[in-house]
């Protein structure tokens, strides 16, 4: 089980051995849930994160590879922010009219302003800023912002967003119960290696009267 990670821990954990039980599925998986992170209207009720973190765990700990991990996180991500370019592009203000972007006024509205501030560097920078991910693809559609540019900031965002998605998991995999995966095992711990480490094996300054001591 994945252990020391915060509230979203067990949740993580299930996805883990989620995508450790459909090994062979791994990475379509993970492509899947990185579109759908990135993908409007679907990206704000998928735990995408949380999976694509647990993910990057089984990578630490050597169950999947990361190329291909790496891979699928970065492709799902330039495909969802893709489509949701295109939808904006395609439909504009239709699309803030569907649940559930339709109960959440204020993401539209956060979205505009910032795109209105930062421009087409606002494309780049949403990646990683939570739910922004989820609409500025959108807005960026809806305002007719240049495909080449959207494309430029969207494949350079991804391929940096997708290393650092992936390393929470890495710093956490120590805490994954390794049992069954391959044959892999932690380490055997010698029980009287701490006590030995503590003894000092110096000879002991003879004492008057008494045999000579080694001190080990």
């Amino acid at each position: 089980m994945l252990t020391g990670l915060p509230d979203f821990a067990a949740q993580g954990a299930a996805l883990a051995a989620f995508i450790e039980a459909h090994a062979d599925w791994a990475e379509v998986i993970i492509f899947l849930m990185a579109f759908a992170e990135g993908l409007t209207l679907v990206g704000l009720l998928v735990p995408g994160v949380v999976m694509l973190i647990a993910a990057g765990a089984l990578v630490g700990a050597g169950v999947l590879d990361f190329w291909s991990v790496y891979l699928a996180i970065a492709g799902g991500a330039i495909l969802g922010d893709a489509t949701s370019y295109w939808l904006g592009r395609r439909y504009g203000e239709r699309m803030f009219r569907i649940w559930p972007l339709s109960r959440q006024p204020d993401l539209r509205r956060r979205g505009e302003a910032f795109f209105l501030r930062h421009g087409s560097k606002s494309v780049f920078l949403a990646r990683f800023i939570g739910p922004l991910r989820a609409v500025v693809p959108t807005t960026a559609g809806m305002m007719a912002m240049p495909h080449r540019k959207f494309q430029t900031f969207n494949v350079l965002s991804a391929v940096i967003w997708a290393p650092l998605l992936m390393s929470p998991g890495h710093l956490a995999w120590t805490g994954y119960d390794l049992s069954g995966m391959g044959g892999r095992a932690a380490p055997a711990v010698d029980a009287n290696a701490g006590q030995g480490a503590a003894r000092s094996c110096a000879p002991a300054p003879p004492v008057a009267g008494l045999p000579e001591r080694t001190g080990c």
